[in-house]
């Protein structure tokens, strides 16, 4: 039974029994009763394979003992676990086999929108400069068919969101004093009232979870982690509250998401690091850094930081004009997304609900970023002079800007999953892990020289990155949606991504879109499987990544082309398929478009005019995918 220090006090029972199978609530009531008076067991979750009861007594009581009675009555018992104190406990592994893939449960998919994001300074986190995320909507959707789950302790203003459904996770009334958890929905899929807020996924369908505010039990979150990817989220996103809330509960709600969510393909949970200072023991320096034993550290999680406008990490100036950091850092932080000056997504305040965006964790509110002012979070956001153009840097009367600090960087950061996922649903949970790694936008280590003065320089260390390009900071990079949308849906796409020929990758998404040429070279969901094989296979990646460089090399040269020897493009190509064929289980559609495909190609190898035929499509498609860089090699071969 697993057993943590300081979790177990001996006091009144509140306590979560995880049984193996499900049972009567009348056997562990009756198995208990010898010993405790007035017992009480709640169903909380009877989901395969999670079985989970809550027992309360106001009778004294260690988890060791309810243990040992319940296995005395032979109740199939997992463990028992406090319902209220944190533990760091590791829940035995549970028989995921015995559970069925979690499937959408009522939750009404959307249709594509055909709008225009509007483009206003304070949306500058859509676009690819500035430190943005990059949404080419041409290219990346709108996450049309996704389906988002929000968990949060508060949503003033949720009648804004247009949601699927509000869930009550351990509540009897939804709380309705600050905006955060809507703020949430809406950076990361938009407002439903006309002329409202597009979000990064703006055609996903968003659940708002609401479980209760930090401290009365440590039980809401794994609940609602459980429930929203049972109800068939495609992902799931957390940015209250939560630190000091880990448990065996959690251990089963991230497994359960990991290995039953999303049809059995893994349902990503995103969180963001926080920003909660302490004072080491001994320490003259308050430290910003992320618990490891936090529920964002966790390995199954996916834990965002907040970048600044344009410059690396966030950071904001005090009132003495120093800067301070924004955010917690950690071994275990993953990606950097927006989380400076953002268009606030909702209506200005009334009454006493706040219209900040602010996370809950960020304490008191810093009066501006160090890459540039801000409104001081918690207050009305400032606004600039009316009619003012969007390259002065100020923003119109009909834009506020808010600090989204972690919260909103996460929530950010989950719509570019929805968007990727959109491109690629059939993308498991590892795969979607590796193509956004893939595809990260670099953030330099160092503070920039504009966030001088530092208030305290040891906020800033680590200074350097790890081998494996990882900060403490900034993860391992600043997500990219326009990059990982254009690698999840096909194999071409990817190369030219990974060897950073993103102009390259746009052009072969747009040939293959009009193109007739492109186009009938395969099928989309030929596309889609191989992405996940070559994500699978490094050597594979390797060969069509070289074969890209070499279309970059000879494109607008056919004298380069013909001096590799005839042949030698049909032949690669054969090896590639090859290797596709064999590289893993394809669906039966699939394999025999494979099967077809390298068919052609070895029927082509024993006839000279279809191997030149083979050269001069490939050629020509080299030729408009990279006529950029044949016209800039063209050029310098005349200087």
């Amino acid at each position: 039974m697993p057993t943590a220090a300081g979790d177990d006090d001996g006091g009144p029972l509140d306590l979560v029994v995880a049984l193996r199978c499900a049972a009567a609530s009348g056997d562990v009531a009756a198995a208990l009763s010898a010993r405790w008076s007035a017992v009480e067991i709640e169903r909380v979750i009877e989901r395969p394979p999670i079985f989970w009861l809550r027992v309360r007594s106001p009778e004294r009581g260690r988890r060791a003992e309810v243990a040992a009675a319940l296995s005395a009555a032979a109740l199939p018992v997992r463990y028992v676990a406090s319902a209220r104190r944190p533990s760091a406990a590791v829940a035995p592994r549970f028989d995921a086999a015995a559970g069925a893939a979690a499937r959408p449960d009522g939750w009404t998919a959307r249709g594509a929108s055909f709008e225009e994001d509007p483009v206003t300074p304070g949306r500058w986190f859509l676009r690819d400069e500035e430190g943005g995320i990059g949404v080419d909507r041409r290219r990346c959707g709108s996450g049309a068919g996704m389906r988002l789950g929000v968990i949060d302790d508060d949503a003033w203003a949720a009648d804004e969101l247009g949601l699927d459904r509000e869930v009550l996770v351990m509540l009897e009334h939804p709380p309705r004093s600050q905006a955060h958890g809507s703020f949430m929905v809406a950076w990361a899929v938009g407002s439903r009232r006309p002329g409202g807020f597009r979000g990064v996924a703006p055609d996903a369908s968003p659940r708002l979870y609401l479980i209760p505010k930090p401290g009365s039990c440590v039980l809401a979150l794994p609940v609602a982690i459980v429930q929203a990817v049972s109800d068939g989220a495609d992902v799931v996103v957390c940015a209250a509250y939560v630190e000091g809330s880990t448990t065996p509960m959690l251990d089963d709600a991230l497994e359960f998401a990991a290995r039953l969510g999303r049809r059995g393909r893994g349902c990503p949970v995103v969180f963001p690091t926080g920003r909660e200072a302490s004072s080491p023991p001994a320490s003259l320096h308050a430290s910003f850094s992320l618990g490891f034993g936090e529920p964002a550290s966790d390995p199954r999680v996916f834990c965002v930081g907040p970048g600044a406008r344009g410059e690396g990490w966030f950071l904001w100036r005090d009132r003495r004009g120093r800067s301070r950091p924004f955010a917690n850092r950690g071994p275990a932080v993953r990606w950097l997304a927006p989380g400076d000056d953002l268009t606030c997504p909702l209506p200005p305040a009334s009454g006493t609900a706040p219209a900040s965006g602010a996370a809950p964790e960020s304490g008191a509110a810093p009066a501006s970023s160090a890459s540039g002012a801000a409104p001081e979070s918690g207050a009305s956001p400032a606004s600039g002079a009316s009619g003012a153009a969007p390259e002065s840097g100020a923003a119109p009367l009909s834009e506020r800007l808010c600090h989204a600090e972690s919260s909103g960087a996460s929530a950010l950061a989950a719509g570019v999953l929805l968007l990727v996922l959109s491109r690629n649903p059939a993308l498991r949970l590892p795969e979607l892990d590796a193509l956004v790694l893939r595809t990260l936008a670099p953030v330099p280590p160092a503070a920039p020289a504009s966030a001088e003065p530092i208030a305290d320089p040891w906020d800033l260390f680590p200074d350097g990155r790890d081998r494996d390009g990882h900060n403490a900071k900034h993860g391992y990079g600043r997500i990219d949606a326009g990059r990982a949308c254009l690698a999840a849906g096909d194999p071409v796409a990817l190369a030219l991504v990974l060897i950073g020929e993103d102009r390259a990758a746009r052009a072969w998404h747009d040939a293959r879109a009009a193109g007739p040429l492109a186009r009938g070279l395969y099928s989309r969901r030929l596309a889609r499987w191989a992405v996940r094989a070559l994500l699978a296979d490094p050597s594979l990646c390797h060969g069509v990544c070289a074969l890209a460089r070499h279309a970059r090399l000879t494109a607008g040269d056919d004298a380069r082309r013909r001096a590799h020897g005839a042949g030698v493009v049909l032949r690669q190509l054969s090896v590639l398929v090859r290797g596709l064929a064999a590289s893993r289980q394809a669906p039966p559609r699939v394999r025999d478009e494979v099967a077809a495909l390298l068919d052609d190609l070895e029927r082509s190898a024993t006839d000279a005019a279809a191997v030149q035929a083979v050269e001069s499509r490939f050629g020509e498609l080299a030729d408009a995918v990279f006529a950029d860089a044949a016209e800039r090699r063209a050029r310098q071969g005349a200087a």
